[in-house]
């Protein structure tokens, strides 16, 4: 297993937003405690990676009224949407991605590293 596999906090499709074309496309997530990574399809190569220290916060979303259990990921230069398939798929994600956030504030804190939440790492665009 690859490094980042090692200790998975969650995986499974979500439908994401791309970033320089404002469609919508499904994408296999996996979220580790550093990253969480998005993929076109389960076992293929990284699209892109959002690294966890980046994040600033992962909440429910209203900015797409007709799109259903949408969520973002707030990075300090870029908002990612996505979109579970249910309610609970989608607290399901916000609550993990939240718990790694206070997690690493806290051992930032505790270590008198303050994060700086600096923009996300991409490895491609949607």
């Amino acid at each position: 297993k690859q490094w980042y596999q090692r200790r998975v906090r969650g995986e499974g499709y979500l439908i994401k937003q791309g970033q320089r074309v404002k469609n919508w496309r499904r994408r296999w997530f996996t979220l580790s405690r550093s990253l969480l990574i998005y993929r076109e399809e389960e076992g293929q190569t990284a699209k892109g990676r959002i690294c966890m220290a980046d994040v600033i916060l992962a909440r429910e979303s209203n900015k797409y009224p007709d799109k259903k259990f949408l969520f973002e990921v707030i990075t300090k230069k870029r908002t990612y949407y996505m979109m579970a398939s249910s309610s609970d798929e989608m607290e399901t994600w916000t609550k993990a991605l939240s718990n790694i956030l206070i997690k690493t504030v806290s051992i930032s804190s505790s270590t008198g590293n303050i994060n700086n939440n600096s923009d996300a790492s991409s490895l491609g665009s949607s």
